[in-house]
């Protein structure tokens, strides 16, 4: 009986302290965040990684990876992003992933700055050229890079005069720009250099394995169990000044899904929606200047115009784009109220046109409006334009069509004789009316003024 109740206890002490020690290792599971960009980089996906950052530290993850497939993106968004890597507690994994993905342009800088550098065998990475020049443009795949000019004249020195391509003192900025970025990020990670500075130059690309051969990526791994597999035991320096090992074998993943936020971002982000909110907020306002007193075209365009001016303030636009769609409108508007056979017609066109193509200062991927929505918006616009505008001079000629000054000036016919006062028809209404001299019926006469309800007339000379 004694050695029947010992068991049981020492079952029940056995019982307990697995149970604590399964409590214990669940409480101190590792965690892994996984964030999914698929797609061109841009103030979307800038405040998607950064919120997914934050929340990961502040839930002391042990690590975040990023599953890239990207085309490229804008520079203030990559910029942000790697500022967040770069200052980040919780190290950042970047994996180009699924087979068949790409790292291309901006995702090259993003593989560079991440605490460790990983790819599907079956994808790529390079082609980090900036081509766009202007302002705050992107980073996009390029069929080349720049290069220096190598005629020579007849005695073998260098030709005086450039070449063709020869790149021009802002193009040569934003290029060694690039490269001196690039570099900054290889060294910190101690990964290839010299290929990044060429990949900036010449736009150069390369397979997973040429990549992990050469000193690009650290790892190449099939999917993302192999990948937490293979880093595991992994130490990593610089984590916002300090050195970590990673536990990531058997780490529970959970993705970071995106939320409403990040969707309303994308949508208006979108440089088509940008731009349909500000023509349509624009015209909107013309459509209430026709029609006044409902209110609705008022509310459309505030609300569009507020929507359009807080994407555009996210977006690389060109000044001289919006300038041109200005001068467009005011020119087809010109046009309408004074004829000049079709020629500010035809200029407010061609600068709506040019504003429309020029509005957003890049050739980024994915962040260029469609010709075909600016030729449809372009002529519906024109036409709406012309509409109000005609509508409204007509109405301007036609002068008054209510009140006193309806009346005043026009003529009317004597209802009955009369002498001093009597009757007559004016604005199909029949008034009393005064006039110094006698009046038969049917005679015209012209209304001079009003008094009360009483016409002051006076005969047709």
């Amino acid at each position: 009986m004694k050695l029947r109740r010992r068991t049981d206890c020492l079952a029940r002490v056995v019982s307990v302290v697995t149970a604590l020690l399964f409590c214990g290792a669940v409480a101190t599971g590792q965690e892994v965040r996984l964030i999914d960009i698929n797609g061109a980089i841009g103030p979307a996906t800038s405040d998607y990684f950064i919120r997914a950052l934050e929340d990961a530290a502040a839930s002391d993850a042990e690590l975040i990876v990023m599953r890239l497939d990207t085309p490229g993106g804008l520079v203030s968004s990559l910029r942000d992003m790697v500022k967040e890597i770069l200052a980040s507690p919780v190290p950042v994994a970047v994996y180009v992933a699924p087979n068949g993905a790409r790292a291309a342009s901006a995702g090259t800088y993003l593989t560079y700055a991440s605490h460790v550098a990983a790819m599907a065998p079956v994808t790529h990475i390079g082609s980090s050229t900036p081509v766009s020049i202007g302002g705050e443009g992107g980073i996009v795949p390029s069929p080349g890079g720049f290069d220096e000019p190598t005629e020579t004249g007849d005695e073998g020195q260098e030709s005086e005069s450039p070449a063709p391509n020869d790149p021009s003192a802002m193009d040569k900025k934003v290029i060694n720009d690039a490269v001196a970025y690039l570099r900054s990020l290889a060294e910190l990670r101690g990964r290839n250099a010299d290929w990044a500075e060429l990949t900036v130059r010449e736009a150069t690309n390369i397979t997973a394995n040429e990549a992990l051969e050469i000193n690009v990526i650290d790892y190449v791994a099939k999917d993302l169990s192999d990948l937490l597999q293979q880093i595991d035991g992994k130490t990593i320096s610089e984590v916002n000044g300090q050195e970590v090992t990673l536990e990531t074998a058997g780490a529970t993943v959970v993705e970071v899904e995106t939320d409403w936020r990040y969707e309303f971002l994308k949508i208006i982000t979108d440089p088509n929606i940008a731009y349909l909110l500000l023509i349509i907020g624009i015209n909107a306002f013309l459509f209430e200047f026709y029609s006044p007193g409902l209110g609705a075209g008022g509310i459309v365009g505030v609300i569009c115009l507020l929507l359009a001016a807080y994407a555009l303030q996210m977006l690389p636009v060109s000044f001289a784009g919006l300038a041109l769609l200005v001068v467009g409108f005011g020119l087809i508007i010109a046009e309408a109220l004074t004829p000049t056979y079709g020629v500010l017609g035809l200029g407010g066109v061609v600068a709506f046109l040019a504003g429309s193509l020029l509005l957003f200062d890049t050739d980024v991927e994915g962040f260029r409006v469609s010709i075909g929505v600016v030729l449809a918006f372009t002529f519906a616009t024109v036409a709406l334009v012309i509409f109000i505008a005609r509508g409204a001079y007509k109405h301007w000629k036609r002068g008054p069509v209510s009140g006193v000054d309806a009346v005043i000036g026009v003529e009317a016919t004597v209802v009955e004789n009369f002498s001093g006062k009597g009757r007559v028809r004016a604005a199909g209404e029949i008034w009393s009316a005064e006039c110094e001299g006698p009046l038969a019926k049917d005679e015209t006469v012209v209304v001079k003024a009003m008094d009360g309800l009483t016409l002051k007339v006076e005969k047709v000379s």
